[in-house]
């Protein structure tokens, strides 16, 4: 069975909302732009949550191009069907059409796999945060491309939480991974494309990039704006709100708070054995914090065997929702409720992870200390300033 079969069978047709029809991603504009791949071996960098307007799989439309031949798909973190976990190896699948990792032994292509392309393509839903690895994917694919002197078109998507919102720290040199190749907030307010075009020339990638705009898109729209029906671009994030919630709870990885991953109410909630959850509920939802409001909630750890408590998030108003903001009030009135209980782990060797997933200790350090939230946000404003100048250039849309 071919890999566009394979995804078609997977993911079937899905509706337009009429009303929504002047919306389009950039693989929507493909068949019109596609003289640039006319007679050459198309690599595409992909997943499953990759589709145009009608629901149908990037694959699938670049199949039906005229004299282009798909030779390679590129499968980043949680694979080709977006189903594997996160931080789990993904396989190459040799074949006709190979399927290589991007995401295990290698995170860029290789030279070998680099000589069954003319042009790569890519076409990855992002979800509008740093750590997020679609992007530093993207950066090495550029980068790859460079090297072996081969064009790159990137097909753009919505940011789903909007092009509006720029919050939390910006990385930091030493804290640079592949959950974090470069200089940009946590939470950086820019489509894909709009990336591609900040790192290929602001961060000196230099590779021959083109993109292709979405049509219908500006910078106040969020995911549910556009009409389309949300296909998970990971496991774990099965909604476009999940991303909002995703981007305030996942930055706990390194602590002992949980974000109630592997339960039905994963990157919904702040959660210890220790916390009061009505307590911590009442004093965040009196500090007024914009566009959330929290509720005590409790549940069985999946493997403590044990109910953690503390609070569940409700964001009541995307467009003035801070996430990262707000992680940083939530902890910090942990921190004051119950003091040293809130751990952070110790790395082995290098960097703490929680640091290294904001880019910066800065956060941490603050909340060790017992600064206030207002204290900690203040510190990174001058970055973000800094950061929103700097992406001007890239913008694509308004």
């Amino acid at each position: 069975m071919t890999i566009v079969i394979l995804l078609a069978l997977l993911l079937p047709i899905l509706p337009v909302r009429a009303d929504q029809a002047e919306f389009s991603f950039g693989v929507d504009s493909l068949r019109e732009a596609s003289t640039a791949l006319e007679g050459r071996r198309v690599g595409l960098v992909t997943h499953l949550a990759a589709v145009d307007r009608d629901g149908s799989p990037t694959v699938n439309v670049l199949t039906t191009l005229q004299g282009v031949q798909l030779t390679a798909l590129f499968a980043p973190e949680h694979g080709i069907d977006g189903s594997v976990d996160a931080g789990v190896p993904v396989r190459t699948i040799p074949g006709r059409t190979p399927v290589y990792s991007l995401y295990g032994g290698s995170f860029r292509p290789s030279r070998q796999m680099m000589s069954r392309v003319d042009v790569l393509v890519v076409d990855l839903q992002d979800v509008g945060v740093r750590p997020y690895t679609y992007a530093s994917t993207m950066a090495l694919v550029l980068t790859a491309a460079r090297d072996a002197n081969k064009p790159v078109v990137v097909l753009d998507r919505p940011n789903p939480m909007g092009g509006m919102i720029v919050d939390g720290p910006v990385l930091e040199p030493q804290f640079r991974s592949f959950i974090g190749l470069y200089p940009i907030p946590y939470v950086h307010g820019m489509t894909f494309g709009e990336l591609a075009r900040l790192y290929n020339r602001a961060f000196r990638i230099g590779a021959d990039l083109t993109v292709i705009p979405m049509q219908g898109w500006n910078r106040g729209m969020i995911w549910n704006d556009t009409g389309r029906l949300w296909v998970n671009p990971s496991p774990g994030i099965t909604n476009s709100d999940a991303v909002f919630t995703y981007a305030a709870t996942g930055p706990l990885d390194g602590t002992n708070v949980w974000n109630g991953v592997a339960t039905e109410s994963r990157y919904q909630v702040f959660l210890a054995p220790w916390i009061d959850g009505p307590q911590l509920a009442e004093r965040l939802n009196s500090k007024n914090i914009p566009g959330v409001m929290f509720s005590a909630s409790a549940i069985p750890h999946p493997r403590k065997g044990t109910i953690w408590r503390g609070v569940r998030v409700q964001v009541t108003d995307p467009r003035v929702f801070r996430p990262s903001t707000t992680t940083v009030y939530v902890l910090a009135e942990i921190r004051s409720l119950y003091g040293n209980q809130l751990k952070f782990k110790r790395p082995r060797r290098g960097n703490y992870l929680f640091d290294t997933v904001w880019g910066t200790k800065s956060v941490r350090l603050g909340l060790m200390r017992g600064e206030s939230a207002s204290a900690i946000v203040a510190k990174w404003q001058p970055g973000l300033q800094k950061f929103e100048q700097l992406r001007e250039d890239y913008l694509l849309y308004k």
